[in-house]
Protein backbone atom coordinates (compact mmCIF):
# COMPACT_ATOMS: atom_id res chain seq x y z
CA UNK A 1 0.00 0.00 0.00
CA UNK A 2 2.68 2.00 0.94
CA UNK A 3 4.07 1.35 -2.71
CA UNK A 4 1.14 2.61 -4.60
CA UNK A 5 0.48 5.48 -2.43
CA UNK A 6 4.01 6.72 -3.10
CA UNK A 7 3.41 5.86 -6.96
CA UNK A 8 0.61 7.81 -7.22
CA UNK A 9 2.06 10.49 -5.79
CA UNK A 10 4.79 10.70 -8.18
CA UNK A 11 2.19 10.32 -11.24
CA UNK A 12 0.84 13.31 -10.25
CA UNK A 13 4.05 14.99 -9.33
CA UNK A 14 5.01 14.50 -12.72
CA UNK A 15 1.56 15.13 -14.19
CA UNK A 16 1.83 18.57 -12.64
CA UNK A 17 5.37 18.92 -14.16
CA UNK A 18 3.95 18.15 -17.91
CA UNK A 19 0.88 20.56 -17.35
CA UNK A 20 3.31 23.41 -16.47
CA UNK A 21 6.07 22.39 -19.15
CA UNK A 22 2.87 22.48 -21.73
CA UNK A 23 1.75 26.14 -20.91
CA UNK A 24 5.37 27.30 -21.24
CA UNK A 25 5.33 25.93 -24.80
CA UNK A 26 2.23 27.96 -25.44
CA UNK A 27 4.36 31.04 -24.41
CA UNK A 28 7.29 30.73 -25.53
CA UNK A 29 6.63 32.55 -28.96
CA UNK A 30 6.13 35.21 -26.84
CA UNK A 31 9.70 34.67 -24.91
CA UNK A 32 11.42 34.32 -27.38
CA UNK A 33 10.13 37.37 -29.30
CA UNK A 34 10.90 39.39 -25.91
CA UNK A 35 14.44 37.67 -25.76
CA UNK A 36 14.90 38.61 -29.59
CA UNK A 37 13.95 42.36 -29.16
CA UNK A 38 16.01 41.98 -25.65
CA UNK A 39 19.56 40.60 -27.37
CA UNK A 40 19.07 43.39 -30.33
CA UNK A 41 19.13 46.27 -27.51
CA UNK A 42 22.61 47.57 -27.43
CA UNK A 43 24.38 46.43 -24.12
CA UNK A 44 24.60 49.24 -21.29
CA UNK A 45 28.19 48.97 -20.81
CA UNK A 46 29.28 48.93 -24.14
CA UNK A 47 31.99 50.70 -25.58
CA UNK A 48 31.41 53.65 -27.62
CA UNK A 49 31.75 53.39 -31.42
CA UNK A 50 34.79 54.97 -32.30
CA UNK A 51 34.67 58.29 -34.18
CA UNK A 52 34.69 58.18 -38.18
CA UNK A 53 38.49 58.41 -39.44
CA UNK A 54 38.95 60.70 -41.98
CA UNK A 55 40.93 59.33 -45.19
CA UNK A 56 43.87 60.13 -46.25
CA UNK A 57 44.47 62.90 -48.84
CA UNK A 58 46.83 62.30 -51.71
CA UNK A 59 48.59 65.70 -53.62
CA UNK A 60 48.43 63.44 -57.08
CA UNK A 61 50.99 66.06 -58.58
CA UNK A 62 53.56 66.08 -55.58
CA UNK A 63 53.26 62.32 -55.31
CA UNK A 64 54.14 61.79 -59.34
CA UNK A 65 57.27 63.88 -58.08
CA UNK A 66 58.53 61.00 -56.01
CA UNK A 67 61.38 58.26 -56.58
CA UNK A 68 61.89 57.07 -53.19
CA UNK A 69 65.19 59.31 -52.80
CA UNK A 70 63.35 62.31 -52.22
CA UNK A 71 60.80 60.76 -49.51
CA UNK A 72 60.51 60.51 -46.26
CA UNK A 73 57.63 60.21 -43.51
CA UNK A 74 56.76 62.36 -40.61
CA UNK A 75 54.85 61.10 -37.60
CA UNK A 76 53.40 63.51 -35.49
CA UNK A 77 52.17 61.69 -32.39
CA UNK A 78 49.92 64.47 -30.41
CA UNK A 79 48.06 65.00 -33.59
CA UNK A 80 47.81 61.25 -34.38
CA UNK A 81 48.56 62.02 -37.78
CA UNK A 82 51.34 60.75 -40.86
CA UNK A 83 53.00 62.17 -43.72
CA UNK A 84 55.14 61.10 -46.45
CA UNK A 85 56.74 64.31 -47.79
CA UNK A 86 58.32 64.77 -51.50
CA UNK A 87 61.18 67.44 -51.80
CA UNK A 88 59.53 68.59 -48.38
CA UNK A 89 56.07 69.07 -49.60
CA UNK A 90 52.58 66.77 -48.55
CA UNK A 91 52.14 64.39 -50.78
CA UNK A 92 49.97 62.45 -48.32
CA UNK A 93 48.47 63.22 -44.97
CA UNK A 94 46.87 60.50 -43.18
CA UNK A 95 45.29 59.38 -39.82
CA UNK A 96 47.25 56.92 -37.69
CA UNK A 97 46.98 55.10 -34.39
CA UNK A 98 50.26 55.29 -32.25
CA UNK A 99 50.96 53.58 -29.06
CA UNK A 100 48.02 53.48 -26.56
CA UNK A 101 48.53 54.24 -22.89
CA UNK A 102 50.90 52.26 -21.11
CA UNK A 103 52.91 51.77 -24.36
CA UNK A 104 55.16 53.67 -26.04
CA UNK A 105 55.69 54.70 -29.80
CA UNK A 106 59.82 55.75 -30.01
CA UNK A 107 60.22 59.51 -31.12
CA UNK A 108 63.62 60.10 -33.11
CA UNK A 109 64.77 60.01 -36.58
CA UNK A 110 64.88 56.55 -37.86
CA UNK A 111 65.37 54.87 -41.46
CA UNK A 112 63.19 51.80 -42.88
CA UNK A 113 65.38 49.12 -42.29
CA UNK A 114 63.21 45.86 -43.29
CA UNK A 115 60.36 45.78 -45.74
CA UNK A 116 57.68 43.51 -46.50
CA UNK A 117 54.70 44.10 -48.54
CA UNK A 118 52.44 40.96 -47.03
CA UNK A 119 52.69 37.75 -45.08
CA UNK A 120 54.47 39.90 -41.40
CA UNK A 121 52.64 38.70 -38.33
CA UNK A 122 53.51 40.19 -35.05
CA UNK A 123 54.96 38.18 -33.20
CA UNK A 124 53.45 39.49 -30.07
CA UNK A 125 49.57 39.39 -31.01
CA UNK A 126 49.84 36.95 -34.33
CA UNK A 127 48.42 39.33 -36.23
CA UNK A 128 49.02 40.64 -40.02
CA UNK A 129 50.58 43.88 -40.76
CA UNK A 130 50.84 44.46 -44.07
CA UNK A 131 53.30 47.00 -45.75
CA UNK A 132 55.90 46.62 -43.03
CA UNK A 133 58.23 48.96 -42.29
CA UNK A 134 60.84 48.69 -39.82
CA UNK A 135 62.04 51.56 -37.86
CA UNK A 136 65.45 50.95 -38.65
CA UNK A 137 66.72 48.05 -36.30
CA UNK A 138 63.91 48.41 -33.76
CA UNK A 139 61.24 46.19 -32.97
CA UNK A 140 58.36 49.07 -34.16
CA UNK A 141 57.69 49.85 -37.47
CA UNK A 142 54.84 51.59 -39.66
CA UNK A 143 52.36 49.43 -41.34
CA UNK A 144 48.52 48.98 -42.40
CA UNK A 145 45.91 48.28 -39.16
CA UNK A 146 42.73 48.84 -37.79
CA UNK A 147 42.32 53.06 -36.92
CA UNK A 148 39.80 53.81 -34.35
CA UNK A 149 40.15 57.26 -34.25
CA UNK A 150 42.82 57.41 -30.90
CA UNK A 151 46.19 55.63 -30.08
CA UNK A 152 45.45 51.93 -29.84
CA UNK A 153 48.77 50.64 -31.00
CA UNK A 154 51.22 48.52 -28.87
CA UNK A 155 53.59 51.05 -30.13
CA UNK A 156 53.70 50.66 -33.86
CA UNK A 157 52.37 53.05 -36.38
CA UNK A 158 49.37 51.73 -37.76
CA UNK A 159 48.10 53.58 -41.31
CA UNK A 160 44.74 53.00 -43.03
CA UNK A 161 45.39 50.46 -45.74
CA UNK A 162 45.59 52.84 -48.18
CA UNK A 163 48.00 55.04 -46.94
CA UNK A 164 50.13 52.32 -45.95
CA UNK A 165 49.96 50.69 -49.50
CA UNK A 166 51.06 54.57 -51.10
CA UNK A 167 54.24 55.16 -48.66
CA UNK A 168 55.34 51.43 -49.05
CA UNK A 169 55.24 51.75 -52.99
CA UNK A 170 56.79 55.70 -53.18
CA UNK A 171 59.31 54.59 -50.43
CA UNK A 172 62.45 52.25 -50.36
CA UNK A 173 64.82 50.97 -47.43
CA UNK A 174 66.62 53.89 -45.80
CA UNK A 175 64.30 56.17 -46.39
CA UNK A 176 64.61 58.74 -43.47
CA UNK A 177 61.18 58.11 -40.94
CA UNK A 178 60.81 60.96 -38.66
CA UNK A 179 58.90 60.82 -35.24
CA UNK A 180 57.91 63.64 -33.26
CA UNK A 181 55.62 64.56 -30.25
CA UNK A 182 54.63 67.72 -31.80
CA UNK A 183 55.34 68.80 -35.34
CA UNK A 184 55.55 71.68 -36.24
CA UNK A 185 55.24 71.49 -40.10
CA UNK A 186 57.50 71.14 -42.75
Amino acid sequence: MKKRASLLALLAFLCAGLSALASCASTRTTHASAFHSFSQAKPIHQKPEPPAVPSPRINEPILEQSDSHNTRVVIDVADQKGYLMVNDQIAIESPVSTARPGKYTPRGSFYMGQRVRSGKISTIYGVEMPYWMRLSETMFGLHAGYLPGYPASAGCVRFPYSAAQQIFDHTRGGTRVNIYSNWDGA
